[in-house]
């Protein structure tokens, strides 16, 4: 009996795990990088360095708090890399408007900084500009496969 029941349940469980499975594949690097310089005036950079890195994050995110303040806090990692961050909101964390913030601020790395390491809080509502550079983002992270956050990509 219990064979059956595990049975079953493999069958049923297969072809929607196999559908969640295929969501997260990535395009290939050479696509990937492609796709990820098309945007690239739409990201926040931090550090001088010679070596980039994309990384999306979502301001909201515990995971991605904790990367951005390693990352800010370490004189070593900005002189070495590049941080090239895309702001793409988790759907759970209803991130949009503090996203927004971020981009409609004079000094969009600072504001980043702030609301991620400082933990200050802004909202501001999306407009024509945030909103298309929000679709931009959001787009390229779905082709590319972006389903985490912090997502990093590096380049070789």
């Amino acid at each position: 009996m219990l064979k059956i029941v595990i049975l079953i349940i493999h069958l049923i469980s297969a072809p929607l795990l196999g559908n969640v499975l295929k969501e997260h594949k990535p395009s290939s690097y050479d696509a990937s990088l492609s796709m990820l310089k098309s945007i690239d005036n739409d990201a926040i950079v931090l550090g001088t360095g010679e070596k980039v890195l994309y990384v999306f994050i979502d301001p909201l995110c515990k995971h991605s708090r904790k990367f951005v303040s390693m990352v800010s806090n370490k004189s070593v990692m900005l002189s070495k890399y590049q941080y090239h961050f895309f702001l793409f909101s988790l759907p759970r964390l209803k991130s949009q408007n503090v996203v927004t913030a971020i981009y409609m601020s004079d000094n969009p790395s600072e504001t980043l900084l702030k609301i991620m390491v400082d933990n200050k809080h802004l909202s501001q509502k999306q407009n024509d500009m945030t909103d298309s550079k929000i679709k931009r983002i959001s787009s390229t992270a779905e082709k590319i496969g972006v389903f985490k956050r912090p997502y990093i990509f590096i380049i070789k």
